[in-house]
């Protein structure tokens, strides 16, 4: 049999450990499960009792006595076995227990920095990549940060790979091409909404009016001077001096970005936390459960074959 990973076996220990320790159920990286145990307990019973007595025949011409029999009940006791159910608190998927708290576990170790999510770093300043382990600058990287970045349009290199990086409204190996005609944002995967000859930022989505329209999409009229107008999308309000104050579920310059994977609620600054790849709503924060899951956080029903057994919402 192969053996297991050390990612896999730290995660396995983790496991067992939250069944048998007092994990916060508060904690939101704490997940649950019914579990069947059995216990000895004594329980009573009606046994009955046959009373036999003699009594004169009912042929009066005998002097034979007849055995009667007659039936009572009395309350006796006797051991048996009960099945109970409890639950049971773990760490969810990708955490394992330390100090009675679920944390995150990183498969690399966070070099300098720290694990802030399951394979997720947070680093230092002055430290990059996915390990946080490169201290090359932006426009470097590899061994030594040797290799010169040749990304464009201010992309940024991964450290390790050299990977190009590209901001919204570029695409290319290198980040060098535009977005195509009607899209924009981060990988032109956003589509353009303006209306009425209108074109679109390719890297905001804000839109610029043909002469004789105004409004955020360029859908009213206007004679003359077009008074300003709001850029705002996605219900967004502007503040002023085309500061825009998104809903929540909405971020960028003017609120047509969505909450990256992970992230939530107004300015995008809640963290999700579904787990087992369930996907989080980025306004509400709720779990998109996927087939086979249940839960407000999406507990497994099969965690592992062994702990196969009712597992239920939080």
């Amino acid at each position: 049999m192969q053996a297991l990973s050390s990612s896999a076996v730290l995660q396995l220990f983790g496991f067992l450990i939250g069944l048998s320790s007092s994990l916060d159920p508060r904690d939101p990286n704490a997940c649950s499960l019914w579990e069947s145990y059995t216990t000895s307990v004594k329980e009573s019973y009606s046994h009955p009792y046959d009373h036999v007595t003699e009594e004169p025949c009912s042929d009066p011409r005998t002097s034979y006595r007849c055995s009667r029999h007659r039936i009572t009940y009395k309350t006796a006791y006797r051991q048996a076995v009960k099945t109970e159910h409890r639950r049971r608190y773990h760490c969810c998927p990708g955490y394992y227990e330390s100090g009675g708290r679920c944390v995150p576990h990183c498969s690399k170790e966070c070099v300098h920095g720290r694990c802030v999510a399951p394979n997720r770093c947070q680093c230092e300043k002055g430290w990059r990549g996915d390990d946080c382990s490169s201290s090359c600058d932006d426009r470097h990287w590899g061994p030594d940060c040797q290799k010169e970045c040749k990304c464009e349009n201010g992309a940024l290199c991964d450290p390790v790979r050299g990977v190009c990086q590209c901001p919204p409204g570029f695409i290319g190996r290198l980040c060098e091409d535009s977005c195509p005609a009607g899209t924009f944002g981060k990988g032109c995967q956003q589509r353009c909404k303006c209306g009425n000859g209108g074109s679109c930022n390719k890297a905001t989505g804000e839109c610029t009016c043909q002469k004789g329209f105004t409004g955020t999409f360029c859908a009213k009229t206007c004679k003359g001077s077009c008074q300003p107008r709001c850029p705002c999308q996605n219900e967004g309000r502007c503040k002023g001096n085309g500061v825009c104050a998104c809903l929540a579920g909405w971020t960028g310059a003017i609120c047509t970005e969505q909450c990256p994977e992970g992230r939530f609620g107004k300015n995008c600054s809640e963290e999700c936390v579904c787990h087992n790849g369930a996907k989080c709503d980025p306004l509400t924060g709720r779990c998109q459960c996927r087939e086979g899951f249940t839960g407000n956080r999406w507990v497994w029903r099969k965690v592992w074959d062994v702990f196969r057994r009712h597992c239920t919402k939080l």
